[in-house]
């Protein structure tokens, strides 16, 4: 099973409410169709080039000392062990979608290159 994540720091003092619904343009940008959300929870569903790759993001917000963060995940049932191309594909897109839809957060960690979970 394949998981990517992603945590992101808003630059400024925000609301977790403001941070789950700046994620409107992501959600557009992946054709994402949310089947669950409240103030500090969002998860959604998206298909990754194939019909049968179904994928599954989950967005948090979490408290820390220093302030919330919002941790995206995203996963699907492709094999890890193979490198989820597809599915790593898509955390891409992501990635590339939070970087213009939010500018306001600062990418504090992502999976793919900082290790399975933050330190």
């Amino acid at each position: 099973m394949a998981r990517f994540l992603t945590v992101l720091k808003p630059r400024s003092a925000t609301t977790p409410a403001a941070l789950i619904d700046a994620l409107e343009p992501l959600l557009q940008g992946l054709q994402a169709e949310v089947d669950h959300r409240t103030t500090a929870h969002l998860s959604a569903l998206l298909r990754g080039g194939q019909e049968q790759l179904r994928m599954q993001l989950f967005a948090d917000v979490q408290s820390k000392a220093d302030g919330p963060v919002l941790e995206l995940v995203l996963m699907s049932r492709e094999p890890m062990g193979q490198g989820a191309q597809q599915t790593r594909v898509v955390f891409g897109q992501m990635l590339q979608l939070a970087a213009t839809a939010l500018p306001d957060m600062e990418l504090s960690f992502r999976s793919d290159r900082d290790g399975a979970l933050p330190a």
